[in-house]
């Protein structure tokens, strides 16, 4: 399958700067979009050096057999991970600095994600929206029956996350594996979009411009303005096509 891809990222209109990172490329059928950590020092330092570690893993990757797709992601995340918390062990002013990652790998009629954090990729198709990943926030852990209030520390707060790259040596991205169906649209974007429109709003904007997708990443995008802009916001659609 054939893949087209539009991006475009915002500071909003609360923040100073933009700590989202975010990377597509068609022909290698890569989709990358991390979210820096707010309320952290180097947030956009660590969203850039998940975005550049990946990217530069698959591009520098000879060949990737289907069987190998997968391991290649964890890998690939769990090397991010890593960079990052050696970016913080020789730098102390940004120490604890850590991103969200959604890694989109679409290969033959496969689409292949890896993600940890709360930002998103949703599918739109017949007219529906479905968002694919789930939340690594303590909210939805709590919603989920994965952790208990009394297990919390106090002062934890609902949207803080659970997983994220960055904070343990430890990571454990969940990876989805998707057969693709032409004319399948696949929205990956920061929770700077999602806090600010809800997905009801998100699907009726892509419905109303599924001829014109190449708007749709700024259409959104000026929609969580006008409802805020609390936060940066990075959105990418991938629509699916024919084989090439």
């Amino acid at each position: 399958m054939s893949v087209k891809i539009f991006g475009e990222t915002h500071t909003g209109r609360v923040r100073s700067k933009n700590q989202d990172s975010f990377f597509f490329n068609e022909l290698q059928g890569l989709v990358i979009v991390c979210d820096g950590i707010g309320g952290r020092s180097g947030g956009e330092i660590a969203s850039s050096l998940a975005t550049d570690s990946i990217r530069h893993a698959y591009t520098e990757c000879d060949s990737l057999h289907t069987d190998e797709v997968i391991n290649f992601l964890v890998l690939a995340i769990d090397q991010a991970n890593r960079k990052i918390l050696q970016y913080g062990q020789r730098n102390a002013e940004v120490s604890g600095l850590g991103t969200t990652v959604n890694a989109l790998l679409f290969i033959g009629n496969t689409v292949y994600i890896g993600h940890v954090g709360d930002s998103r990729t949703y599918l739109f198709w017949n007219n529906h929206l479905w968002q694919l990943t789930v939340d690594h926030s303590i909210e939805v852990y709590i919603k989920k029956g994965w952790l208990t209030p009394q297990a919390l520390k106090s002062g934890s707060k609902p949207g803080a996350l659970v997983r994220a790259l960055g904070l343990t040596l430890q990571c454990e991205p969940d990876i989805y594996e998707k057969t693709m169906t032409e004319g399948e649209i696949y929205l990956t974007c920061s929770d700077g979009l999602t806090g600010m429109v809800g997905d009801r709003r998100i699907c009726e904007i892509i419905q109303e411009n599924q001829n014109q997708l190449e708007h749709v990443p700024r259409l959104l995008i000026a929609e969580a303005n006008r409802n805020g802009g609390k936060d940066n916001i990075t959105v990418v659609i991938s629509k699916v096509g024919s084989k090439k």
